[in-house]
């Protein structure tokens, strides 16, 4: 069986991709999989704890993410199916994340990561005949993480300026998410967007973070950061128009990081890019 019996380290996003490569490969090869208790399991169907069936003999092979990078997805594949027919579980260590995404994207995540209804919260604004196009902010901890990955008020505003040219015939209404308030690049461009009068919304879920996960969801546009939270978000729902910072990629594909990599080259109805700001 294929399995996790540690949760990734990091926040929803993180853990989420690692659930949705389990989920993927048990849907690719057709094994049956098991995974310990996730502390966002209230907020989605099926990520209940499933319990691994007892085996008094059963070996191990475990796969982290170096190793994913190491098999071409065919290779993996066949080792895993290997594996299984010799009564093998197959762990996947953590943290498995972005370099596992558009290699092993043999489904929607649509079909994987379900929110429940009661967590499906609705805009409260109108959305009839509208564009609606949310910008996503990561502050907190990220900057120490990563001060390249804290994008500038800058890449903001020439997004919003390239949304407003490219749909000069539509209505647009931009929705904010944040998990900083005090966030200087967030509190720049509400700035922004009152000073040049267009109508925006700011979300008010700070405390619910699945309100905002499902309502990133629903965007047409997502003016996206680094974080997997937004990322992953932003992979279900709607198909969407998805920018990113240039100067995020141009150092993250330096850095030779897969997923930006295969980001920059891959078009996949899921999530891919449309235009570098």
């Amino acid at each position: 069986m294929l399995g996790i019996n540690k949760l990734s380290p990091g926040r929803m996003g993180n853990r989420l991709f690692h659930y949705h490569f389990l989920r993927q490969i048990s849907a690719k090869t057709g094994i049956g999989y098991f995974n310990i208790k996730f502390p966002e399991e209230k907020y989605f169907e099926n990520l209940n704890r499933i319990k691994r069936p007892f085996h008094l003999f059963r070996k191990q092979m475990k796969i982290n993410s170096q190793a994913i990078k190491k098999f071409k997805p065919e290779q993996l594949l066949n080792l895993i199916i290997e594996k299984n027919n010799l009564n093998y579980d197959i762990i996947f260590k953590p943290p498995i994340l972005g370099e596992a995404f558009f290699d092993y994207l043999f489904c929607s995540p649509n079909n994987i990561i379900k929110i429940k209804k009661e967590y499906q919260k609705k805009f409260e604004f109108e959305t009839i005949n509208k564009i609606i196009i949310g910008l996503h902010f990561r502050g907190t901890d990220f900057a120490n993480w990563n001060s390249q990955a804290s994008l500038k008020f800058s890449y903001y505003k020439e997004a919003i300026e390239y949304c407003n040219n490219y749909f000069q015939e539509k209505k647009l209404i931009f929705i904010i998410f944040t998990d900083d308030l005090n966030f200087k690049t967030y509190l720049e461009t509400i700035k922004y967007l009152r000073d040049t009068k267009l109508e925006f919304y700011v979300s008010n879920n700070l405390n619910s973070p699945i309100c905002d996960f499902y309502q990133i969801s629903q965007c047409d546009v997502l003016i996206s950061s680094p974080s997997t939270f937004a990322i992953f978000a932003a992979c279900l729902g709607k198909q969407k128009k998805i920018i990113h910072s240039e100067e995020w990629l141009n150092y993250a594909i330096s850095q030779n990081d897969k997923f930006w990599v295969d980001f920059k080259e891959t078009n996949n109805p899921y999530y891919s890019l449309w235009k570098s700001i």
